[in-house]
């Protein structure tokens, strides 16, 4: 493998509500390239189960994808925010629950090709209902669904966010792991 491109330099094209854009001037040996990188705080999906073989999904608008998709909780970092309070507060915002017991099983980017997003799974369990707290821009419906239902919607194109595909495939593999909590293999 060849040797990682140098930075020339980094400058910021639009920033924005949600992401920034920078473009970065990158050189390897002789070749000089730009590369435009969203930078995106890191963010949380909480695969939420009110009872054993069972978990929350949510359903929402999502303009980008011009759907209603349904999704695990989830959603962007606030700032110096520790992981498990971030996904706590998500699956309460988003669902009303909270959990006695919150896991993180996996974490990594999301599309590193361009963008800086990465995003921790977490597992919630011994979850407590209560009311929403949407943000201002969210309209959001919960369902309780059995994890083999999932699945199904996930064959049937009903599920089309892949975070939530996933995050499922990760929890079957975390409930199927060693007394650790291990992925299998």
């Amino acid at each position: 493998m060849s040797e990682n491109p140098t930075l020339v330099s980094s400058t910021e094209i639009f920033k924005g509500k949600v992401f920034t854009v920078r473009r970065d001037r990158l050189r390897t040996g002789e070749k000089t390239y730009d590369l435009d990188i969203v930078e995106h705080a890191q963010s949380y999906a909480v695969m939420a189960r009110p009872s054993p073989g069972e978990v929350l999904l949510v359903k929402q608008y999502r303009h980008a994808a011009s759907a209603d998709l349904w999704e695990f909780p989830a959603g962007s970092a606030d700032e110096d925010e520790d992981p498990k309070t971030g996904a706590l507060r998500e699956l309460r915002e988003e669902t009303g629950y909270s959990a006695g017991r919150i896991e993180q099983i996996y974490a990594g980017y999301l599309t590193p090709g361009f963008c800086t997003e990465f995003m921790r799974f977490f597992v919630a369990d011994d979850l407590q209902a209560g009311a929403t707290q949407f943000d201002e821009d969210e309209d959001i419906q919960t369902r309780c669904i059995s994890i083999d239902e999932a699945f199904a919607m996930l064959r049937r194109g009903e599920i089309t966010d892949a975070k939530t595909a996933l995050g499922l495939l990760l929890l079957t593999a975390h409930s199927c792991g060693s007394a650790r909590g291990e992925l299998p293999g």
